[in-house]
């Protein structure tokens, strides 16, 4: 099962840049060229969160649009630059919102789950897992005994080092994320976003990949009092291969051609 994995895009209205360097909607329009171009096609492929910067329902109809050129099944998960409402009636097929009001998905792929979990704290850059969203997961973790999952969200649940980041990272359920992840044997691997850069850790001894952007880079500066800056850094996406008993092997890809030495 090959699973592709795009991150951060922060698609803004056609015309603009986000932060008046990088255009988002042109690094997008590549990314999706290069992903209908993948073969092997991949099963699917997940969005770990922050489609959007600009949460309009016109952006989220030209990122629909967008994603739908791939050919691919979608999952898709929100972050804290998206919009709920927008993002869920422009991706039905990728997201649906439950009676909380929280953005969930799960596709089935043979014995494989793909559980889709909403980390956004509207009005703000961190992230949380609270008592409804752990619930919920849970709910899904007890429906899915037995087979193998992967679990999508949007803030990573550990500390990067990079300061700025980690501040705005997830502050909330961390440690009852570990606790279900060891009550409920049988993830694979947590597929994050948020950082714009690829990252590995682990939490209860699953293995978590955090993407880098499809557009623009997070600078790696682990001096604790580094502010956040963009950085124009190849634009990148992830590929996660996954066997039944063997586990998820990951490689990140860059979006471009880059010429030989």
């Amino acid at each position: 099962m090959l699973i592709a994995h795009l991150t951060d895009t922060h698609i803004v209205r056609p015309g603009m840049l986000f932060a008046g360097r990088f255009d988002t909607l042109a690094a997008l329009d590549r990314a999706v060229a290069r992903l209908a171009a993948l073969r092997p096609r991949p099963d699917l492929l997940v969005v770990s969160g922050d489609l959007a910067e600009d949460g309009t329902p016109e952006v989220y109809a030209l990122i629909a649009e967008r994603l739908a050129r791939t050919g691919l099944p979608l999952l898709a998960v929100p972050g804290n630059h998206d919009a709920r409402e927008p993002m869920a009636t422009a991706l039905p097929a990728a997201t649906r919102m439950d009676a909380d009001g929280f953005l969930h998905a799960f596709k089935a792929l043979g014995d494989l789950a793909v559980i889709g979990v909403d980390t956004l704290v509207e009005g703000a850059s961190h992230g949380e897992l609270c008592e409804k969203r752990l619930a919920a997961l849970e709910a899904t973790m007890r429906a899915t005994a037995g087979q193998e999952r992967l679990i999508v969200m949007h803030h990573p649940p550990f500390a990067t080092g990079l300061a700025a980041m980690d501040a705005i990272g997830l502050r909330r359920g961390t440690a009852e994320l570990a606790a279900l992840l060891a009550a409920h044997p049988g993830t694979q691997a947590i597929l994050c976003g948020h950082v714009h850069r690829s990252i590995q850790a682990s939490l209860a001894g699953v293995p978590i990949r955090l993407a880098p952007s499809a557009s623009h880079a997070i600078a790696l500066d682990l001096d604790p009092a580094a502010p956040y800056r963009f950085v124009h850094e190849p634009a990148q996406f992830m590929l996660h291969h996954w066997r039944r008993g063997e586990g998820v092997v990951s490689h990140v890809a860059f979006v471009d051609d880059h010429p030989a030495l």
